[in-house]
C-alpha cells in the first residue's frame, strides 16, 4: 500500500478526509478538505476524486464534497450497533417521555479515546448541550464516559487515564492521575455518574451503565439538562430503572451482538 512522503498510508489519509466532515462541516471544498485533514492541496484533490469514484464522497453540482450515501448504507449494515440501538430505543423513549429531557445512548471507542452517541432523543433546543447523534466527546469529561470507564477492566481504565492529557475537561480542571482514579472509584461505588459544567457552561449530565453478558459494561444511558434543572431525587431513579431494564435485556443477547464493548 503506497505511503505519502510523511510515511502515512492511504488508509490513514482516507480516514482523515472522512473525519474532516462533521455536523458543522457537512459540505467542503477540496481546499477545505486539505486544510481540515492536514493534507497537501494536490493530494486532497486527487484523493477526493478517487473517493467520489468509490462512492465514499459525493460531489455536489457546485463542485464541493459531502459524505457519500454508501457510508450510511455500510453503517446500517453493522447489525451489532444497530441491534444495540434498537434494543435501547424503548428504554430511551420511556426516559424521554417521563423526564422531558434529552436522553442518549453512548458507547466507548478505545481507538479514539472518546465516546460516541448511537442514539439521542432531544427535547427542544439547548445551547448548553454539546452531545449529538453519531457525535464524539472525550471520555473523562462526560458522565457516560466516566460511568463506562468506572466499570471497565483496570487495563482499559489505565489506557484512558494514560491519555488524559488529550481530554480538554481534564486539563481545564487540572486533574492529576490520582484525582481521576479517585473519581472513577467513587462513580463505581455510586453506580452512576454526574458531571456539571465541564465541557459546556450551564450544562450537566447524568449517566448510568449498561451491562451485557457476564456483567460486562457495554454502554451508558444519559440525560443532559441545564444545571438549574437538576433534581437527582426525581431524575436518577428513572435513569437507573431504564439502565437496569436494558441491561437485563442485553444480558440475554448472543455474545457476538456485544463485540463492540
Amino acid at each position: 500500500m503506497a505511503n505519502s512522503p510523511r510515511g502515512e498510508s492511504v488508509v490513514y489519509r482516507v480516514s482523515r478526509i472522512l473525519r474532516a466532515f462533521d455536523e458543522d462541516h457537512q459540505v467542503l471544498s477540496a481546499t477545505q478538505v486539505a486544510h481540515r485533514a492536514d493534507l497537501a492541496i494536490s493530494t486532497a484533490h486527487r484523493m477526493v476524486g478517487s473517493m467520489v469514484n468509490e462512492g465514499l464522497l459525493l460531489r455536489t453540482p457546485e463542485g464541493r464534497y459531502r459524505l457519500g450515501l454508501i457510508l450510511w448504507e455500510l453503517a446500517h449494515r453493522s447489525t451489532v450497533y444497530e441491534s444495540f440501538s434498537a434494543a435501547a430505543r424503548p428504554f430511551l423513549e420511556g426516559v424521554h417521555q417521563t423526564l422531558r429531557k434529552t436522553v442518549s445512548l453512548a458507547i466507548l471507542d478505545p481507538a479514539d479515546v472518546s465516546i460516541i452517541y448511537l442514539e439521542r432523543l432531544a427535547t427542544g433546543h439547548d445551547d448548553t448541550d454539546v452531545s449529538s447523534l453519531a457525535g464524539r466527546l472525550p471520555v473523562l469529561s462526560t458522565a457516560p464516559g466516566q460511568v463506562m470507564l468506572a466499570f471497565a477492566p483496570q487495563n482499559v481504565q489505565d489506557q484512558y487515564i494514560d491519555q488524559a492529557d488529550q481530554d480538554p475537561g481534564v486539563t481545564a480542571q487540572r486533574l492529576n492521575r490520582q484525582d481521576l482514579v479517585d473519581r472513577l472509584a467513587q462513580v463505581k461505588r455510586d453506580g452512576w455518574a454526574h458531571v456539571a459544567e465541564v465541557l459546556s457552561a450551564g450544562s450537566s449530565g447524568t449517566a448510568a451503565p449498561i451491562f451485557g453478558r457476564r456483567q460486562r459494561v457495554i454502554g451508558a444511558i444519559s440525560i443532559v439538562r441545564p444545571v438549574e434543572e437538576i433534581n437527582l431525587n426525581v431524575q436518577l431513579p428513572v435513569l437507573l430503572a431504564a439502565a437496569k431494564g436494558l441491561s437485563q435485556l442485553m444480558a440475554q443477547q448472543p455474545e457476538h451482538y456485544q463485540d463492540f464493548a
